[in-house]
Parts: C-alpha cells; sequence; structure tokens
C-alpha cells in the first residue's frame, strides 16, 4: 500500500508538470543530468502517505509528535560534515546566487524563488514549506538566510533524497525548537482562523483536493490591517492573497494537516 501510495504519488506531480522553464543541475554523485520541468500550476507537490496513516487534521499532540519530534540540525551543524560530492553543496552554491529580499509573497513558480533548488526539484515544484518556514521568520524579526534554510530542510526534512515529495509539515516545529522559537501547535482548521483573529501569524498544510490522499500546500498567512493575507497561495500567484476565513483555501477542514503560530 505504501509503494503503492508513493508511486501514485510521482505520477501526479509528473502528471501536474507541463513544458515550462527547465533548470538542469549537474549533481557529482549522478551518473547524469537532473532535469527538473513545470508549468505554473494552482497546486503543488504532492504529498505521501506517512507510517501506516495519512497526515490528515490530526486529534492530539501525541498523535502529531510521532513525526516531528526528531532532533533538527542547523546549517552551522550541517554544512561542515558535508562530504565534498554531496548534491547539498552543490545545491547551497547555485542557491547562495539567487537573491531573495524580504517576504516571499507571490507563488513559488514566479521567478527568482522558482529556481532555487530543493534536492533534485526546483522551488517552482516542491519549496512550499521552506517558503513558509522562511516568512514566519523574518516575520518573527529574524533574518533567515533562504539557501542556508533550504539546506537544512533538505538534511531534516524531505520525503525522499531527492526532493521530489517535498518537506514534511510537521517537521517544522523541529527547526523551531533548535532555533528556541517559542510556538503553539495548531491541530484543526478553526484553530488557524481564531489564531488570525487574535493577530498571530500562523504557518499550516492542507491537502489540495478532495481527499487526504490529494497533494499539500504550505502557506503562511497574517492578518494585517483587519484584513487576512495569504502568501504563495497558489504556485503562479504574483503577490499576497486575501481570504476571509480558513474555508477559502481549504476545501474540507478534514483536509487540514497542521499549523504553527506564536505563544
Amino acid at each position: 500500500m505504501k509503494r503503492f501510495l508513493a508511486v501514485s504519488a510521482a505520477l501526479l506531480l509528473l502528471c501536474s508538470c507541463g513544458q515550462g522553464d527547465r533548470t538542469k543541475v549537474s549533481y557529482p554523485d549522478s551518473d547524469n543530468t537532473h532535469t527538473e520541468s513545470c508549468e505554473n500550476s494552482e497546486d503543488t507537490h504532492v504529498f505521501p502517505e506517512s507510517g501506516s496513516e495519512t497526515l490528515s487534521e490530526v486529534s492530539s499532540e501525541t498523535d502529531a509528535e510521532k513525526e516531528e519530534d526528531m532532533r533538527w540540525k542547523l546549517f552551522d551543524e550541517i554544512y561542515p560534515k558535508l562530504d565534498a560530492n554531496d548534491g547539498k553543496l552543490l545545491n547551497y552554491a547555485h542557491n547562495s546566487q539567487i537573491k531573495i529580499e524580504g517576504f516571499i509573497k507571490n507563488g513559488q513558480a514566479n521567478p527568482p524563488v522558482s529556481d532555487l533548488m530543493l534536492g533534485k526539484s526546483r522551488f517552482a515544484d516542491v519549496g512550499c514549506e521552506v517558503i513558509a518556514a522562511y516568512n514566519y521568520l523574518l516575520y518573527m524579526g529574524k533574518d533567515p538566510d533562504l539557501a542556508k534554510l533550504t539546506l537544512d530542510f533538505e538534511k531534516n526534512a524531505l520525503f525522499s533524497s531527492d526532493g521530489s515529495l517535498g518537506s514534511n509539515p510537521r517537521k517544522i516545529s523541529g527547526l523551531f525548537k533548535a532555533m528556541e522559537i517559542d510556538f503553539e501547535k495548531l491541530y484543526k482548521a478553526d484553530d488557524v482562523q481564531t489564531a488570525l483573529a487574535e493577530g498571530k501569524p500562523v504557518i499550516f498544510a492542507f491537502h489540495i483536493g478532495d481527499n487526504v490522499f490529494s497533494g499539500i500546500h504550505t502557506v503562511f498567512a497574517v492578518r494585517e490591517d483587519g484584513v487576512n493575507y495569504v502568501y504563495n497561495r497558489y504556485n503562479s500567484s504574483k503577490d499576497a492573497e486575501e481570504f476571509s476565513g480558513i474555508e477559502d483555501i481549504i476545501k474540507k477542514k478534514s483536509l487540514f494537516i497542521i499549523g504553527y503560530t506564536e505563544k
């Protein structure tokens, strides 16, 4: 069953890709050049099954922490130990050349963020968790380096080593713990609405289709001047987008996966 879901996820991702701009990166530990291609689309990467259960809305902290309580290693610990042939080094060198300033409000399929690499995949396809975490850290007054943060996710949170299935949003709590950032986990879609109404920033992940076997998207959202804004709403979004309630974004509340906000 797990193999079927993983293969299905990969097939769905391939089906979502068109003949957009192509980025080629040669990895020193690979026999050939890996090519990723994806058209701007409204939705992002596919979320595989984790363990014996799908990562849909959970009812308790105990259930969720089975996924994310591993110790998160930060860049300063990871980088010195990387082998010279590790593809993460190549990605870091590539990503460091792409300058990102301020919040990433537009969709991940827009340049320059679209050309960042996560594993062997472009951000255009799988970068939403990193982007959401980056925006949250920036909002909290940190000064995140997106290239370093991406390497952190490559080491700690990928579903597959090539990055094609994106990152596990439940692992983001490990990042916050490692950075000593106080946070609160959100287990229900209504909790996101409550946090926003209180003026708190949020990250939340959800299934984009009609069931828990569909792809996922992870976003950052904030309330400003009485209006809710979500960043990177769709891959093709040109700016942050307004929304009135969580039901504008998630088709069913049962498709909510996990969220985070400040304490």
